[in-house]
């Protein structure tokens, strides 16, 4: 369900900045120059303008686009493809971002125009004779839009610190004839504000499962953890004019903090994992919410054949795809292989999150086996194939942006209990269990396969199709390599998976399924003739029996009889390679069991923290979060270098060249604002 249309968000944008009118609001300006004079009237009003706060998440410079699929790249386990151009959406995950780019002045200013809608709302609901003399159902409907202003202002200040650092705190509506140019503010300070804000917006916020897409009591908590964390842990701090990374000595009562609001959240009871973690994306594909696994996304509404209102997730970052069977997507998000090796060989999130392939107009999946093919790597969690393929998401989608799962929670209870314990304790090891758990498959009906080849054939001029049917499974991809003196298949070299022949394993299967193998040579083969010229490649049929032209030449009047190998070219002129066909059959894998998926005990602090930095990234991979963890845990540079370190030596990997430690962990402030506002200062480096 999507609560906001776009009907309804553009009236509450219109109504949350009163004077100011809807073309002023998407004109680039700076963030202080809305004003309010006006009141709102009945809860209606409240409620629109309200929404209107919401709608600052979903623009393409925040949660449709920026925030999470451009800024949150180029880490060690994803980059933008092509090298840095004119394009500010590579410029700027490949480190090359400018004070000057207009992506980040977009994202100050969306954030801050939902910051100033925020205050409105704060502001004027006070006001209403209904907040202070209505029914107690007026006065509850009321405090909820309190609570979910807060929250968001908190969120949009949340999200400013982490890409900015500091900047200014504002927190009444613009007036007329206000001096502007508020200065820069201590991160801390609003990190404080930021607490209080999400803390009170937790106590008037409904307590029961959403049926749309607006906050909660639990969703503010698992959120203000999160805050926590970030908080306690290292950002970059300007000394002077140099780029110092720190943590606050007192880091751990954010921890606790933390602690807190997890404890609060899981003592809830309200929310579990799915037991199938694919279903959580296809879900999201196909616009079914999940109360239980989500507990705050950005909802998304798409107007026809445009790009307005739509979300780039599933098209941005989704599996290459041509136009067909599917809507095309010219995905620009790369998976580095080292992440794909850095999985275990039964974790079925693997295979489901990287897609070492890419889809055809017929829908069918083809490996990159090529020579580096391994650079072509995609995102397959929001592939087109799982997708509604409406009108409406032939370009942008209306797939929504998850911004905190049930599983984040759960590993963040792992890592603040390992931190506050000096080492892990049960609870530690249970939450990270249980998502391991859940991504190994362990309570997950059916197994996945492994392909094998039992005939390698011969013959063969290029890979044939591997189909796959049956089993009641799905997922499973199967590939070979060519083996180009003999044209037998052999196993893939470049797609190592630890099946030799197996792409995806799949899941699901209750029994082997059916492989079968696409020959290359066609119904309508021409017969062998003698006294013919035969080129390489040319397929002949003698009798039953199928051959390729190994060697050019003139045909001799002896056919080719041999069935294996080639034919001697004193004999029948051209020479002849017997063709035959590959046989291919399915097996069942073991099924994983919790003691597959479990981590090892006894393991000391830091190696449970090491444990949680990679589960962090095999559960959570490109959904928004690696690039801001690393930051917080002051590894993104140490990430990048150890990656170089292991990467095959020609592989393109941008970061591991431009990246400079202690400037790049925080974005400029955009030239923009500081031309207006001489008050705040600029980042180090920039």
């Amino acid at each position: 369900m999507k609560f906001i249309n776009n009907k309804v968000w553009l009236s509450a944008i219109c109504l949350s900045l009163f004077a100011t009118s809807c073309k002023k609001a998407l004109e680039v300006q700076p963030y202080s120059s809305f004003t309010s004079a006006n009141f709102f009237e009945n809860e209606n009003q409240a409620y629109m303008a309200t929404l209107g706060v919401y709608q600052s998440l979903g623009q393409q410079a925040t949660y449709g686009w920026y925030i999470n699929l451009v800024y949150d790249n180029d880490t060690d386990i994803s980059q933008i493809d092509g090298n840095v151009d004119a394009n500010q959406w590579r410029a700027i995950p490949h480190y090359a971002a400018t004070k000057e780019s207009a992506f980040l002045d977009q994202t100050w200013i969306a954030l801050y125009q939902g910051i100033g809608r925020a205050n409105v709302v704060i502001a004027q609901i006070p006001q209403m004779e209904t907040y202070s003399n209505g029914t107690a159902a007026q006065k509850a409907v009321l405090n909820r839009l309190m609570g979910e202003a807060k929250f968001l202002r908190a969120y949009y200040y949340f999200d400013l610190v982490r890409l900015f650092g500091d900047v200014p705190l504002k927190l009444t509506p613009s007036q007329a004839g206000e001096k502007f140019g508020v200065p820069s503010t201590d991160r801390y300070v609003i990190y404080d504000q930021i607490i209080k804000d999400m803390k009170e917006a937790a106590e008037v916020l409904p307590a029961t499962l959403p049926t749309d897409e607006r906050i909660n009591k639990w969703g503010a908590k698992a959120v203000l953890a999160r805050v926590a964390l970030y908080a306690g842990g290292y950002s970059l701090r300007n000394k002077g004019g140099v780029g110092v990374m720190e943590r606050p000595a007192n880091y751990k009562t954010y921890y606790t903090l933390a602690k807190q609001q997890i404890d609060d959240v899981i003592g809830s009871n309200l929310y579990s994992l799915n037991t199938d973690y694919t279903k959580v994306f296809k879900n999201q594909c196909q616009h079914i919410l999940e109360p239980k696994e989500s507990l705050f996304e950005v909802a998304f509404f798409n107007q026809a054949s445009s790009s307005v209102g739509g979300n780039a997730v599933g098209q941005f970052n989704a599996p290459t795809t041509a136009n067909g069977v599917y809507r095309s997507a010219n995905s620009r998000v790369l998976v580095l292989k080292p992440f794909f090796d850095s999985f275990d060989l039964k974790d079925l999130r693997r295979d489901f999150s990287v897609a070492a392939y890419q889809i055809n107009a017929t829908g069918l999946k083809v490996p990159y086996l090529a020579s580096r093919g391994e650079e072509n790597w995609r995102v397959g969690k929001w592939s087109r194939e799982y997708q509604t393929g409406a009108l409406q998401e032939q370009q942008s989608t209306n797939i929504n942006t998850v911004l905190m799962r049930y599983a984040d929670v759960l590993l963040m209870r792992a890592e603040v209990e390992n931190e506050l314990n000096e080492g892990p304790n049960a609870l530690a090891y249970d939450a990270i269990n249980e998502v391991r758990r859940r991504g190994y498959g362990v309570n997950m009906p059916g197994n996945s396969i492994a392909i094998e080849l039992t005939s390698a054939g011969s013959g063969y001029s290029a890979v044939p199709t591997f189909t796959i049917t049956g089993g009641g499974g799905t997922g499973a991809i199967g590939g070979a390599n060519l083996i180009s003196s003999t044209g037998a298949l052999g196993p893939m070299t470049v797609v190592a998976t630890g099946y030799p022949n197996t792409i995806n394993a799949g899941y699901g299967y209750t029994s082997a399924p059916t492989v079968t193998v696409t020959n290359p040579w066609p119904d309508n083969t021409a017969n062998w003739a003698a006294a013919r010229a035969y080129t390489v490649g040319t397929y002949v049929k003698q009798g039953n029996n199928y051959y390729r032209v190994a060697t050019a030449g003139t045909s001799t009047n002896t056919p080719p009889t041999h069935t294996s190998g080639n034919s001697a070219a004193a004999s029948t002129g051209a020479v002849f390679t017997y063709a035959s066909t590959a046989v291919v059959k399915a097996n069942l894998l073991p099924k994983p069991t919790n003691a597959d998926a479990d981590l090892a005990t006894g393991l000391n602090k830091q190696t449970f923290f090491d444990a949680i930095v990679k589960e962090r990234a095999l559960e959570l991979s490109f959904e928004g979060l690696r690039r801001g963890d690393l930051i917080r845990w002051n590894i993104l540079g140490a990430k990048i270098a150890y990656t170089k370190s292991i990467i095959r030596t020609n592989y393109t990997y941008v970061s591991a060249t431009n990246f400079r430690a202690n400037q790049h962990e925080l974005y400029p402030i955009p030239l923009s604002e500081t031309d207006v506002n001489k008050s705040i200062g600029q980042n180090p480096g920039y």
